[in-house]
């Protein structure tokens, strides 16, 4: 028995459909079968054609009504008889698969430049990073003699203030010692 399912909706291409119902198909053991996307009157389209017994067209025809991939927005089906040569499961498989990888290549083509891109920023940005590290090693040895000048001066002012401090008291003894000897208390 040979069937053709026409889905019609406003979302039934790029949503894995072709590939959910060869997996459904491939499920109910058919050999041969075949789907294909198709714009009709500006709507898009399944055709989905298959041959086998009437038990696996029956179930087919159920799982096409009752089920859909997730992202796909489907307004009508229409099922009827099909006289035209279905091919093979296994030669629709390899033309599915080779469909695929023709998407797949210019994706994965267009993430490798992208990523090409992206190592070129960060390069640029380890760059940047680098020359703020120097900076900051460059600002710290700044830091390190500035450090060292100002131990050096307060070092030298605590001498000069030492000393200072050591005349004053020397004078002030001596002072001392002469009011003491005026008043007579030496």
């Amino acid at each position: 028995m040979k069937m053709q399912a026409v889905i019609t909706g406003g979302k039934v291409h790029d949503v894995g459909y072709r590939v959910f119902l060869l997996q459904r198909g491939l499920g109910l053991g058919f050999q041969k079968f075949s789907a294909r996307n198709r714009v009709q009157g500006g709507a898009e389209q399944v055709v989905v054609q298959y041959e086998g017994d009437s038990g696996q067209v029956d179930a087919l025809n159920s799982i096409i009504r009752e089920e859909h991939p997730p992202d796909a927005n489907v307004s009508d089906i229409v099922f009827e008889q099909y006289e035209g040569y279905v091919i093979s499961t296994i030669d629709y498989m390899h033309m599915i698969q080779i469909e695929q990888l023709a998407k797949g290549i210019p994706a994965i083509l267009s993430i490798d430049k992208k990523q090409d891109k992206m190592l070129e920023k960060m390069d640029c940005m380890l760059e940047k990073q680098d020359n703020m590290l120097e900076k900051q090693d460059n600002m710290l040895e700044k830091m390190d003699q500035m450090e060292g000048s100002i131990t050096n001066e307060i070092r030298d002012l605590r001498t000069d203030m030492c000393s200072h401090f050591d005349r004053r008291l020397s004078t002030m003894e001596a002072d001392i010692q002469q009011i003491k000897a005026k008043i007579g208390l030496i």
